[in-house]
């Protein structure tokens, strides 16, 4: 059992025991285990930053309000006035770009605004064309929750986002070619008591030819095999599944989505399965390993 601060944890252990299971706690084992690993979760470095933000700089007098994007995806940010909701600006900016949301003649006054983004162009279509299971292994496996699930899957951005259950460990792979635009790999639990895990899934996002992107979800912590700017065919392995973040078990989530004049929305999607099959994914269905040969 993990018993635990979130505010406070900066180090767990993993370990195995005579069975050849393994463990996660923030307790150090007191009885003897083949392997302990201390996994320190305390940052070395300040983190560089990982999504669009705004910065405000004054320039020849004025003040110029700049959405920043460190993706390599485009991202459309938006400005606002904090008092009236209105919307004062918007702009797409190129991936790892700056573009000028507002520039403000009186700088000895700061605007009262606040900034929001969008992952994407929001000139992208999806297309159609159906995709491969994000697995590899040799038995099916049971969708736990599909389209428009009563649990988690009711927004905009999830209506259309499956949860796959499988074993800790199983070979995730890459549904079609793209570029991998983030990746994390730093916690090892999972819960559902508090909002606090709904950003702590460890997953891979890939950018496809398309302008959609793809979310492959609570995987394994130690278990991304792939970087930010790799390069990924379908078919790929791309990292291993795990139970990690807003998680009641094992499983895969995986999504895909597109910003749609403004507004982050998951695509539906068909399964590629064998003899040229396809299908839409159901709860209670089960999925067959199916890539590229």
């Amino acid at each position: 059992m993990l018993v635990y601060s979130p505010l406070t944890l900066a180090q767990i252990y993993k370990y195995q025991d005579k069975q050849g299971k393994w463990h996660f706690s923030d307790k150090k084992p007191t009885k003897h285990h083949t392997a302990v690993q201390q996994i320190d979760l305390t940052p070395k470095n300040k983190a560089k930053k990982t999504k669009p933000y705004l910065t405000v700089k004054t320039a020849n007098g004025q003040l110029n309000y700049t959405a920043n994007n460190p993706l390599l995806i485009p991202a459309q940010g938006f400005l606002y006035d904090t008092e009236t909701k209105n919307k004062v600006s918007s702009v797409v900016v190129p991936p790892l770009s700056t573009e000028t949301l507002f520039s403000q003649q009186n700088s000895r006054i700061k605007r009262d605004v606040y900034f929001r983004y969008v992952i994407g162009d929001p000139n992208a279509r999806p297309d159609t064309a159906d995709i491969y299971p994000p697995f590899t292994d040799y038995k099916p496996l049971r969708i736990s929750q599909s389209f428009n699930g009563q649990f988690s899957h009711h927004s905009a951005g999830s209506r259309y986002a499956v949860d796959i259950g499988m074993l800790v460990g199983t070979k995730i792979t890459a549904v079609r070619e793209g570029v991998v635009i983030k990746t994390r790999d730093d916690y090892a639990l999972a819960g559902v008591s508090s909002p606090y895990f709904l950003d702590k899934a460890n997953l891979v996002k890939i950018l496809h030819q398309d302008g959609t992107y793809a979310t492959y979800g609570h995987l394994l912590l130690g278990g991304v095999n792939v970087k930010v700017g790799d390069k990924v065919k379908a078919g790929q392995v791309i990292g291993l599944s795990g139970n990690t973040g807003y998680s009641t078990g094992p499983h895969l989530h995986f999504v895909i989505r597109y910003n749609n004049r403004g507004k982050t929305q998951s695509v539906p999607f068909k399964f590629l399965q064998p003899n040229n099959k396809s299908v839409t994914p159901k709860k209670g269905d089960w999925l067959l390993p199916y890539s590229p040969r």
